[in-house]
């Protein structure tokens, strides 16, 4: 499978009019493969104590880690919107005071923290706060989190295992959740860079991607999203706004299994073709469409691969107001002897020996920019496939 990574030094900016200089950040979308704590407190036999330890949890942090570092020259993505956080079980309500932890161990070192250093404290710490931790002593930091308030109820809900969770360097304002009857809550983070709204969808819908009553859980999944991306575009037609993370289908799955009404393409309206954007707010494309078909995959799939991982954009980051996507920066992370083998295979979490590996997932990741032009009339000039502003330069 071919991989089409872009080397982040040489992604400029494709503008159809000079805008001021603005602020570049990368978003990665990442499913860690349940990352969990190691207290026993879990939905997954394999994570228990007999075989799943503080050592385990160490390595998969780090690796964890060592991906995030090949984003921005190793200080990592100023946006991560990650999913497969296993719940704290502990706790009936999510509140946990991810600054106050780091400030308190700050001298402490996270292989200290789950080794000679381990106590009752250490074990009351959520697993994304350990994972903040680590990131931290490696050089990521500066991170906020938001994760899903999806308390523990005594419905069905309850055994609902995962979280969804964002890291951002971003200052955060409005944080919303969405409970879902079959799938982990859905998450709406409104993030503010230099000055401009930009709100982030975190998505994990059922799996099961050709199953027709899976669909139907995606579609009414779908639904609650729809309605609130209405009042958002209602507002402003022109809001800044990415729907990302683990969709449990493909990004053309109404051609694929010829379902009547599917959660991604009929109730979003999630397009292949960008210049749709332009023709009405409440039509949003599908970053997919960026890469050459046989580019078209972040884990293993049958005989294929799938593209459950996903970012879908609105038209108001073609704009020229607010925050922009930088045409075909695109890509899926499979960093060859890390992530990833020679031939793009992900490289999966193993229990073997203190473990090793990382997600059966790839993340996959785009780049953004902030312009002043304050105008939403204009779009931003499209490129030919594969290429960008800088590539399309040294063509000439």
């Amino acid at each position: 499978m071919i991989r089409w990574l872009f080397p982040f030094s040489v992604l400029l900016l494709a503008l159809a009019s000079p805008c001021l200089a603005g602020r570049d950040f990368t978003v990665v979308v990442y499913n860690l493969e349940n990352l969990t704590n190691f207290d026993g407190r879990t939905n997954f036999a394999e994570y228990r104590p007999s075989r799943y330890t503080r050592e385990h949890l160490l390595t998969k942090m780090i690796n964890i880690t060592r991906v995030l570092q090949q984003f921005e020259d190793g200080r990592g993505p100023d946006v991560i919107i990650f999913q497969e956080f296993e719940r704290d079980f502990r706790s009936a309500r999510y509140v946990f005071d991810h600054e106050g932890m780091l400030k308190r161990y700050a001298d402490t070192k996270i292989e200290d923290m789950l080794g000679a250093l381990y106590s009752r404290d250490v074990a009351k710490i959520p697993v994304e706060g350990l994972l903040l931790k680590t990131m931290a002593d490696r050089g990521l930091t500066g991170y906020r989190v938001a994760a899903a308030d999806d308390g523990i109820t005594p419905d069905s809900r309850r055994y609902i295992t995962h979280l969804n969770v964002v890291f951002t360097r971003f200052p955060i304002g409005a944080v919303r959740t969405y409970p879902l009857p079959t799938a982990p809550a859905m998450m709406e983070v409104q993030v503010e860079v230099e000055a401009y709204p930009l709100y982030l969808f975190n998505v994990q819908w059922p799996y099961e991607a050709s199953d027709l009553r899976a669909e139907r859980d995606r579609v009414a999944a779908a639904e609650t999203l729809h309605e609130r991306l209405d009042q958002i575009l209602a507002v402003n037609p022109n809001a800044d706004i990415l729907i990302a993370g683990d969709l449990g289908c493909f990004y053309d799955q109404k051609t694929r299994f010829g379902f009547a009404r599917t959660a991604l393409q009929d109730v979003l309206q999630a397009r292949g073709d960008e210049m749709q954007l332009r023709s009405g707010a409440n039509v949003f494309y599908n970053l997919w469409y960026e890469l050459p078909r046989p580019a078209r995959g972040s884990e293993p799939y049958g005989d294929g691969w799938s593209t459950f991982m996903q970012m879908v954009v609105s038209r108001g980051l073609y704009d020229f107001r607010g925050i922009q996507y930088v045409d075909n920066s695109f890509s899926v992370g499979a960093f060859e002897n890390l992530n990833a083998t020679p031939e793009g295979q992900p490289i999966p979490w193993s229990f073997k020996g203190n473990g090793s590996g990382f997600s059966q997932h790839l993340p996959i990741f785009a780049r953004f920019t902030t312009v002043r032009n304050n105008r939403t009339d204009q779009f931003i000039q499209l490129l030919p496939r594969g290429k960008t502003a800088a590539t399309l330069s040294a063509d000439h």
